[in-house]
């Protein structure tokens, strides 16, 4: 038989290119006590935690150091999952197939909802929306099963071996931390200096927390007319003297607020609460904040000038600045305090197991750290389809970025 010399040269291409291209998907970046991790696996994850960087912080990525710093805390976090697996089928931890099915049932439930928060009924979108996920992070149905029941695998070692050591707190404990709390709170610098650097950790989220929950509120009836360092003088001079009359019509009650907010406001978000935000002292710039707060209850105020520009502001309601007691928040101290207890033993037990592993990174990252550390804690390596626990320790395996998101309050108005 003949052989035709272009059909086998083309055939010896192809062949070629697909080894080629295997060899490409197949490299190693890293292993973990001799199991790898392709090259492959590490590029899904890097573009889709990137992907949700460009969306919630789109100017962290402008900085290349930022970039790499990421993709290094992508492969060190792909290593700590190896690392929890191999721990976990170590210590004989099985995974039931009722566990598994209760953890891909959670997940799916968190398609049930659109992205404006609106309920899906309908089971065809529902697993639409599912797969289009999977799909997006790359994954097949029995790859996204094995990532659930490692992670379930992993959680279950957590509880079985880290919370048996993790320490738990006492009265004097959360006494202490609520003390320490009442320091930060009042400001009291001195006091604050004298703080061990892990008492002081532990307790200024916790006081900045609460200032904002006991700060004096107002709940108010915003419009905003924007009139930025962006526009022109007579463009900003404008937009003053359209406040001014706004606010003149409102007077003379020939339109309501909430029909002004509508015609007028370049921020319509308090039209879905009603025309209402609440304001809570601090947040705001101190000059604002004294403005705003000093007008009475049911009088309206302004134009308020700021940099971004003016608001008119009719003040529904205050509500007092509050004073917290220790047995107020006990409970809550107590709980934050086996949180934190729990993921200092979980970093420890880490630390143990890279000890005694054998672990080789095949790929180097050469960055300058940036002054803001840890650039990757912006938003965590959690998973829209493969996280079977949100509030799991930050040891445990992940996916994706999909679940990031900002934690601004949603009732603090624009400055």
């Amino acid at each position: 038989m003949k052989v035709n010399k272009t059909t086998v040269l083309a055939a010896a291409l192809l062949l070629a290119a697909a080894f080629a291209a295997a060899k490409v998907v197949d490299t190693t970046v890293a292993t973990v006590n001799n199991k790898a991790i392709l090259s492959s696996e590490y590029g899904k994850l890097t573009k889709s935690v990137l992907e949700e960087y460009n969306k919630n912080a789109p100017k962290l990525l402008e900085n290349k150091d930022n970039v790499t710093a990421i993709e290094e805390e992508v492969l060190n976090q792909m290593i700590t999952d190896s690392l929890l697996t191999q721990a976990a089928k170590d210590e004989g931890i099985k995974v039931k197939d009722s566990e598994l099915a209760e953890g891909i049932n959670e997940i799916k439930a968190r398609f049930r909802r659109s992205a404006d928060g609106n309920e899906i009924t309908d089971k065809k979108l529902v697993e639409k929306a599912f797969n289009d996920e999977l799909k997006r992070e790359g994954l097949t149905y029995k790859q996204f099963e094995d990532k659930i029941r490692n992670q379930i695998a992993v959680r279950k070692l957590i509880d079985a071996v880290v919370k048996a050591k993790a320490q738990q707190p006492v009265k004097e404990d959360v006494k202490k931390l609520y003390d320490n709390i009442q320091i930060i709170m009042k400001g009291n610098q001195k006091e604050i200096e004298k703080l061990p650097k892990p008492e002081l950790e532990a307790a200024v989220p916790l006081a900045a927390k609460l200032t904002q929950l006991t700060a004096e509120q107002i709940k108010v009836s915003p419009i905003f007319i924007k009139a930025d360092a962006t526009m022109s003088e007579p463009v900003r001079k404008d937009k003053e003297k359209l406040a001014k009359d706004i606010k003149k019509q409102l007077d003379g009650g020939e339109i309501t607020f909430l029909e002004a907010i509508e015609k007028y406001s370049d921020d319509k978000s308090p039209l879905a609460t009603g025309g209402e935000a609440v304001l809570v002292r601090g947040v705001m710039p101190k000059d604002f904040d004294n403005k705003v707060f000093a007008i009475a209850v049911g009088k309206v105020g302004g134009p308020i000038k700021t940099e971004q520009g003016f608001y008119i502001i009719r003040v529904n309601e205050k509500k007092a600045k509050k004073e917290i007691s220790l047995p107020m928040i006990e409970a809550d101290l107590a709980q934050y305090l086996t949180s934190v207890n729990m993921q200092k033993t979980t970093l420890d037990y880490l630390a143990q197991l890279k000890e005694k592993a054998d672990i080789k990174v095949l790929v180097k990252f050469n960055y300058e750290k940036p002054a803001q550390a840890q650039p990757a804690a912006a938003a965590p390596v959690t998973s829209g389809a493969t996280d079977a626990k949100k509030d799991a320790p930050k040891t445990e395996p992940t996916a994706t970025a999909a679940d990031a998101k900002k934690d601004a309050p949603k009732t603090e108005a624009k400055k």
